[in-house]
């Protein structure tokens, strides 16, 4: 059975590749956010996928069953998708790779996706994650940076990071891209970790623009601002409701929240939910 299921083999000239994987590196479906809403943008197709049967524990990762009508019904799989966007305005093709950390077979599942962007003349790759950390969403994203260059961390602005510890399928995809020849940089958002239950638009919008200027390609980024705007008028309001909540935001803009201080996390991020999902009001 072959691992990678080909629709067609776009021709491509010196195009760049940009990964995002929904999961455990995925807080507030910030990384998976650039990718669909690049896809949204450019309105693009799907030129392979890799066979979800060997990476993937379907009693932990369930198919989704759709009724289309009577008698008819669709199943949706885990999956992952590589795209590519031909368009001049880029001034660069690009691929995007696109899919959910598997279950099984990493090394495996990795070696895949570098074969595929080898194969197509990829030279140059952004991976994407994001995670919660103590941050304030009333201050700049900030991004974190990993790479093989040295001079990576003081040419494109973003934080250096030296963390050890349990890490999940983007890294490792990383890490074999450059270990074939790829060059590969590794973006990392950090999310406010009381706004855990959406996505996180002004996050995206920073992951967006950073990738822009790592590989030289211009994005469309209008559509995940506007968002970003609207999100931000929700935030604002919901702080107008809580004392609590603006409080802690202001603790954190001041780089002061400790273990020790006397807000309740779990209550915070309850307390934004239950205004932002009352009267229809939604992520």
């Amino acid at each position: 059975m072959e691992d990678v299921v080909w629709y067609r083999k776009p021709l491509l000239s010196d195009p760049v590749a940009i990964l995002a994987f929904e999961g455990w590196s995925d807080a507030g479906n910030t990384a998976s956010g650039c990718i669909e809403n690049i896809c949204g943008t450019y309105d693009v197709e799907p030129f392979a996928e890799l066979n979800s049967e060997g990476f993937y524990n379907y009693q932990m990762r369930r198919p989704v069953v759709e009724v289309k009508a009577i008698g008819e019904r669709n199943f949706h799989w885990p999956q992952t998708t590589f795209y590519s966007i031909e368009d001049y305005k880029l001034k660069r093709e690009v691929i995007l790779v696109f899919g959910e950390e598997p279950s099984m077979k990493w090394k495996k599942y990795s070696q895949n996706i570098s074969e595929v962007l080898i194969e197509l003349g990829v030279k140059r790759a952004v991976t994407l994650g994001a995670f919660f950390g103590q941050v304030a969403h009333t201050l700049p994203v900030p991004i974190f940076g990993v790479s093989d260059d040295p001079t990576f961390n003081s040419r494109f602005n973003v934080l250096p990071t030296n963390y050890s510890g349990p890490t999940g399928i983007t890294s490792v995809v990383g890490h074999d891209l450059r270990s074939n020849g790829i060059e590969t940089s590794g973006l990392w958002a950090a999310v406010p970790h009381y706004l855990s239950s959406g996505a996180y638009p002004k996050g995206i919008g920073a992951l967006m623009n950073k990738t822009s200027e790592i590989l030289k390609i211009d994005i469309d980024d209008s559509g995940i601002q506007s968002e970003g705007q609207q999100f931000d008028t929700k935030i604002s309001k919901a702080m107008e409701n809580s004392e609590d909540l603006a409080e802690y935001v202001s603790k954190l803009e001041e780089a002061e929240v400790s273990i020790e201080d006397s807000f309740s996390e779990d209550n915070l991020v309850e307390e934004i939910e239950d205004f932002l999902n009352s009267e229809g009001r939604e992520f």
